[in-house]
């Protein structure tokens, strides 16, 4: 996704920016980090502050005019140590809608400045650096493990069945079976594909969950963690900006098995699914991510 050009205003000089699609709600994205998100301030849209302005009529209101109403920002608190001002409109017609981190001290944390990165590739925006040097635009495909986090575990042998059909195209051959823990509920198993690296899945019980999870219903998951991850015949294309047009293409190749390796565990065990972002992934997602064209 493309991201249209912005002209930041002045009041926004000197506040590194996060630039979202229009109409994307930051509360989302800032709960998956911050459990304690809220807002403090909530915005004033353009369409409320006229809504808010319009004349009381009836006999019981005559003669009585209504309060005028201007468009605001909101703030959004993520911590103790950082908020989040806006919307404000920018870009042509309102296509985007700009963040300003406000630190309650001189330097933005980093894990807000992380935090902003991250929910610009969930939202498919960008980042704007408090000293207008860089633009950064995340490449929404780069997120493509998947951790799937439920009350129920799933033993090597009842596994193995379920992930080997979703692995298409890959081998599992019998030195790749696998490699179970003494309680029989822990293990790992790694396909390899051809051109395309590997997929490992690996479970294990856990005392933390993701910040994601807490705002959901207890039901909504638990300890064990199903952990579907890639690993790209380059290894250390994961980490640049600009990865080569051949880890682009085993990328894409390679993400439907992931989601589909994800989806038929969520099938068996239930549970919610959490990207390598570390923000939700809803059912239909994940069938929108498994059902695309390898």
């Amino acid at each position: 996704m493309s991201v249209p050009s912005v002209d930041l205003p002045r009041e926004l000089d000197g506040l590194h920016v996060l630039v979202l699609p229009g109409g994307t709600d930051p509360l989302d994205l800032a709960a998956a980090w911050f459990p304690d998100a809220a807002w403090a301030r909530e915005p004033v849209s353009a369409g409320e502050a006229a809504a808010r302005s319009r004349p009381m009529t009836g006999a019981r209101f005559r003669g009585i005019a209504a309060e005028a109403a201007d468009p605001a920002p909101g703030l959004l608190r993520l911590d103790g140590s950082t908020s989040l001002e806006g919307p404000v409109p920018g870009g042509p017609a309102g296509q985007v809608d700009l963040y300003a981190l406000v630190p309650a001290e001189s330097h933005a944390p980093d894990l807000a400045l992380a935090w902003m990165t991250a929910a610009a590739r969930r939202a498919g925006g960008s980042v704007v650096t408090a000293d207008r040097a860089r633009v950064v635009v995340p490449d929404p495909g780069a997120a493509v493990d998947l951790t799937l986090w439920s009350a129920q575990p799933l033993s090597a042998q009842d596994a193995l069945p379920l992930v080997r059909p979703a692995m298409s195209g890959a081998r599992v051959g019998p030195t790749e079976v696998p490699q179970q823990a003494a309680d029989g509920l822990t293990f790992s198993v790694t396909a390899t594909f051809e051109y395309d690296g590997a997929i490992t899945v690996r479970t294990g019980r856990s005392a933390e969950v993701p910040a994601a999870l807490l705002r959901l219903d207890w039901r909504a998951y638990g300890p064990w963690s199903y952990r579907v991850s890639w690993q790209p015949p380059e290894p250390e294309e994961l980490h640049v900006e600009q990865p080569s047009q051949l880890h682009l293409i085993a990328r894409a190749r390679v993400q439907p098995s992931v989601a589909r390796v994800a989806a038929a565990l969520w099938r068996a065990v239930g549970g919610t699914v959490v990207d390598s972002g570390g923000f939700v992934v809803p059912p239909e997602e994940l069938q929108d991510r498994a059902t695309a064209r390898r």
